[in-house]
């Protein structure tokens, strides 16, 4: 089959012909057809093509790359845009293909056969027959290489699925690396598997980012209207905002309010034509009322049904979805609209309702299978990250909040209420509605999620039964709670804005034997009562972002059941002013596995001591002062400890600024499974020779205050180091260099430092995505002590530079800034860079050929980037 013949089949199943465009973007036939407008993938394009043309240090060989993101994120239409631009190239340029195939990635248990059959139909005349003695897929495999042997080839495998990583080695046989610079690129939900298919290969994974709020608003507008510049009367324009906040710039459900935005506008005229209508009626007196008139917006309380396009592909998601996370799934319903959430409360709360069949017990909470169970999650896109955390964070490399977006929450708690799963305020509304007093009252709830601001709506307690109910979560601005018919479970009160310590006092006083979970965070309480000793179940105590001064010496009463005990003002990973004191026969809570920020500051040092009895701990964060770092027994007492948790995972050191840590430089005997060491503020001489030990070691934050050889040597070599904040706290006397020998794994790396002065050889980090350099004052500078080698980070996609605005006119800061500038430009990927958290999107120009070719293949003038592309959309396939 020829290049042009199947570029033309494809097409046509896939329904995305380029049309001819109209002023405002759009063709008139276009907008009679349904289709939809394409916004914001210039960059992404050219970053694209960027990647087609051969690399210096790879030569041609072979390269895989993977767009990965939620389903309607626009990974098919951006792959299709590629994919017609290579159609039109002609022989003998970087671009041209040999072969152009596009192929369709199946969920059938056949998968793997099915997809090189559909690729051999398409460079062959004619696929094997099944009457074979050799096994069909091997027979594939060796057809399909043969064919491409000898030629330069393009395929792209949309929606790629795999039930289990042998899938891709199965079938990777059948693309030689001919040394010929062919390209394989890879669309899918999944980031476990788009980094499976790139990793070997020099590849790239692409992440799909949501639009801009600009970007997003010309979608809508050009999917309902054709046009940017419709007028939109002042009630129309906040639908509009509520809308896209809720879309969060995901291009599938800006489309999918379509219709809702059609009814507002019309509506409003509607209402417009009316006032007119009874201005000519009305008397003078009337007229103050008119001025005013009352518009309608859906909001969230009326619980709008979900768009059709958008509930379709919230259901293919949720199909996807392994059957043993269903149940966790339908459990990130009960968060409020909006809310931001760390990692570890979801996976505590899925423990203590016993969601999960293989955690047997508390200990594995802080091992691999929460953190698959979790990462899972992600991968199905049920939870994603929020908007701010797609942006650069420029105080910890670390930080990322996640949360479920508006329509899959609001998909799940519809699902979780249809199976009688959970029930929130909404279809708690919804129910009450459709059934009678009596129905709604014998019906079992389970677990019930209570979440509004209106202290004037009534509350739900009152006409349902709730004896049954095991998991209770509430916020906002709820009146009261009859805790008295409870018999809970889990009890979850953060941000609920009327708890007052009565209110505590009747929960450890209501004989709720079996509570697990009991978290009043961010709440106004000031006093956790003596009677916390009757929870004689409780196996988390969460009091974080409270005005509790100290914790009663009766919480040791839990020695045999708490497992988690969360204080200070933050969560574990990042702390302000812990201000809640543990009494001092907390080291008695030897079931203890997560304590987190427990302050030292002002305890003696025989607590320091005492803790080592804590022999369960997995993940601890505490808090350190000057005054002990100088103080000897107080350091041999944290010495002695940190020797006995054994057990012990993450370990956080808050330190007082200045404190010198390198009393912990020499640990004859670390806790070797140690997968988090972070110290903020405090001082080593040099990297710890000890930490070379830690082979499961995944995140490391240290400063350094003097120049060795060995430290880059020592952090290397950690097999699995993903995440590197490194403080050089002295100016270098030569280059840092970083070799290609080490780091095998490592994604992100942050360094503050006087002087930048680090080198990057050819093959260094190369996984390596993000780099940030964080620049703290400094008198001296120099044209070479700058960073250099950045182009060599083959898999680099954002650049972080950061420093006091105050010295933007240093001579330091400059060469800096137009070094890493000047890589960034040359870069072979697109690479975002961000500048005190502000993004430059025009420090890389695409070349000639290739913006030439942009605006040949899409028709876009010279002048004019604000045009947009239109494309079929009535496929089911992302928008």
């Amino acid at each position: 089959m020829t290049q042009s013949n199947s570029h033309a089949e494809h097409s046509s199943s896939y329904g995305h012909p380029f049309a001819a465009r109209s002023n405002n973007g759009v063709s008139p036939q276009d907008a009679e057809d349904g289709v939809h407008p394409i916004v914001g993938l210039d960059r992404p394009t050219k970053m694209l093509l960027r990647w087609l043309s051969p690399l210096e240090e790879m030569g041609k060989r072979l390269r895989v790359m993977s767009i990965v993101g939620p389903a309607g994120m626009g990974k098919t239409t951006l792959a299709l845009e590629l994919r017609k631009w290579i159609s039109c190239q002609t022989s003998g340029g970087d671009h041209h293909f040999q072969f152009n195939v596009m192929a369709q990635a199946s969920r059938r248990a056949d998968r793997n056969e099915l997809l090189l059959r559909d690729i051999l139909s398409q460079i062959s005349d004619s696929a094997p027959a099944r009457a074979s003695e050799q096994p069909q897929l091997e027979l594939l495999v060796r057809r399909v290489s043969q064919r491409l042997q000898d030629k330069r080839y393009f395929i792209l495998i949309d929606d790629m699925y795999m039930r289990r990583e042998s899938d891709w080695d199965k079938i990777k046989g059948a693309f030689p690396d001919n040394n010929l610079g062919s390209r394989i690129l890879i669309t899918t939900r999944f980031p476990s598997i788009a980094w499976l298919c790139s990793s070997d290969s020099g590849g790239l994974v692409h992440a799909m980012k949501p639009l801009s709020k600009m970007d997003s608003e010309r979608l809508l507008l050009l999917k309902a209207f054709g046009s940017v510049d419709i007028p939109l009367p002042e009630n129309v324009k906040l639908f509009v905002d509520n809308s896209l906040m809720r879309c969060e710039g995901i291009p599938l459900f800006i489309i999918g309010m379509e219709d809702s935005l059609k009814q507002q506008l019309q509506q409003q005229q509607q209402q417009q034509q009316q006032k007119k209508d009874e201005e000519a009626q009305q008397h003078q007196e009337e007229a103050e009322d008119v001025k005013h008139p009352r518009i309608e917006i859906c909001n969230e309380e009326q619980a709008p049904q979900l768009p059709k396009q958008i509930e379709q592909a919230l259901a293919s998601t949720f199909d996807d979805i392994p059957y043993e996370l269903r149940s966790l799934s339908l459990y990130m319903s009960m968060f409020p609209y909006g809310y931001k959430f760390d990692k570890d409360r979801p996976v505590m709360k899925w423990l203590c309702e016993d969601l999960t069949d293989d955690w047997d017990e508390w200990r594995n909470v802080e091992d691999a299978d929460a953190e698959k169970y979790f990462s899972q999650l992600v991968d199905t896109n049920v939870i994603t990250l929020t908007a701010a955390s797609y942006k650069i964070n420029q105080n910890e490399a670390e930080a990322s909040q996640w949360h479920v977006n508006h329509f899959m929450q609001q998909f799940l708690a519809s699902k979780s209420a249809e199976t009688g799963f959970a029930f929130t305020s909404a279809t708690l509304n919804l129910e009450a509605g459709s059934e009678t007093g009596h129905g709604n009252k014998t019906k079992i709830r389970r677990r019930l999620a209570v979440h509004h601001s209106d202290p004037s709506l009534p509350s739900p307690f009152e006409t349902i039964d709730l004896s049954q109910t095991r998991s209770l979560a509430v916020s906002g601005m709820i009146s009261t709670i009859p805790f008295e018919k409870f018999n809970l479970v889990v009890l979850d009160l953060e941000g609920w804005e009327n708890l007052k310590d009565d209110d505590l006092l009747k929960v450890c006083r209501s004989k709720m034997f079996f509570l697990q979970y009991l978290s009043v965070r961010n709440t106004r309480v000031r006093k956790l009562p003596e009677e916390i000793k009757e929870l004689c179940s409780l196996m988390l105590l969460d009091v974080r972002g409270t005005q509790i001064q100290k914790l009663p010496k009766q919480i040791v009463g839990l020695r045999s059941t708490l497992r988690a005990l969360l204080l200070g003002s933050e969560g574990i990973n990042n702390i302000i002013a812990p201000t809640t004191r543990v009494p001092h026969g907390v080291q008695h809570l030897n079931m203890l596995s997560t304590l987190a920020t427990i302050d030292l500051s002002k305890q003696p040092a025989s607590f320091v001591e005492a803790l080592g009895a804590m022999e369960n701990l997995r993940v601890l964060a505490i808090t350190w002062s000057f005054h002990q770092s100088s103080d000897g027994t107080y350091r041999e007492a944290l010495r002695s400890s940190i020797k006995k948790w054994k057990r012990l995972k993450s370990l956080t050191i808050h330190c007082g600024f200045g404190c010198s840590m390198e009393f912990l430089g020499y640990l004859p005997d670390p806790p070797q499974d140690l997968e988090k060491f972070k110290v903020t503020a405090g001082r080593f001489v040099t990297v710890p020779k000890w930490i070379r030990k830690l082979e499961f070691l995944s995140f490391a934050q240290i400063t350094i205050c003097r120049q060795s050889k060995d430290d880059l040597q020592i952090l290397g070599h950690l097999l699995n180091l993903e995440c590197l904040v490194l403080g050089l706290d002295f100016i270098p006397e030569e280059a840092i260099v970083i070799e290609s020998a080490g780091f095998p794994e490592i994604q992100r790396f942050s360094v503050d430092c006087l002087v930048p002065w680090l080198t990057f050889t050819t093959g260094a980090m190369r996984k390596l995505t993000y780099l940030q350099l964080k620049l703290l004052p400094c008198p001296a500078s120099s044209q070479t002590s700058i960073p250099s080698g950045i182009g060599s980070l083959q898999n680099l996609t954002k650049v972080a530079l950061c420093y006091d605005k105050r010295f933007t006119d240093s001579p330091n800061v400059k060469v800096t800034e137009d070094a890493v500038r000047e890589a960034v430009a040359g870069h072979h990927n697109q690479v975002d860079l961000f500048i005190n958290g502000v993004q430059y999107y025009d420090v890389q120009e695409a070349d000639e050929e290739t913006e030439g070719a942009i605006r040949t293949q899409s028709g876009i003038d010279a002048g004019n980037k604000d045009d947009v592309i239109a494309t079929d959309a009535d496929t089911g396939r992302d928008a």
